[in-house]
């Protein structure tokens, strides 16, 4: 018998991740419950954002600003970061770039909020 199509829109996580059991364990880890599939989907943005300045964490001075394993993570930023990699495949030399860009703007006391509207235009306009 034929899979048949579901309908509605695809699930962006399995666009990205697959189907790895693995990986929504990783998720849901902690008991945290997710709301909508938008917020599962941010979440893998963050966690890909997080994976890449773990690996240049010794090129980026006060990393700590916006990301910290296991304690703390600035989620609207890193998942900015994330969706520049992942959906408009901006390379990792890019995005660590711009988040020594996003630490600055923060250690100088710009909110997050407008530090995330900075990213979100220029990764979509691709104007810095």
């Amino acid at each position: 018998m034929e899979k048949k199509r579901g309908r509605g829109r695809p699930k962006i996580t399995e666009r990205l991740v697959g189907d790895s059991a693995e990986f929504y364990e990783k998720i849901m880890m902690g008991g945290r419950k997710f709301r909508s599939r938008r917020s599962v989907t941010d979440t893998v943005y963050a966690m890909k954002a997080g994976e890449i300045l773990l690996e240049a964490a010794s090129d980026i001075n006060d990393l700590n600003q916006i990301f910290i394993p296991d304690e703390y993570m600035c989620r609207s930023i890193l998942s900015q970061l994330g969706r520049m990699y992942l959906v408009e495949n901006f390379d990792t030399k890019s995005v660590v770039t711009v988040a020594r860009l996003a630490i600055d703007k923060k250690m100088n006391g710009c909110s997050v909020k407008d530090i995330e509207k900075y990213i979100r235009n220029g990764r979509q306009t691709d104007e810095w």
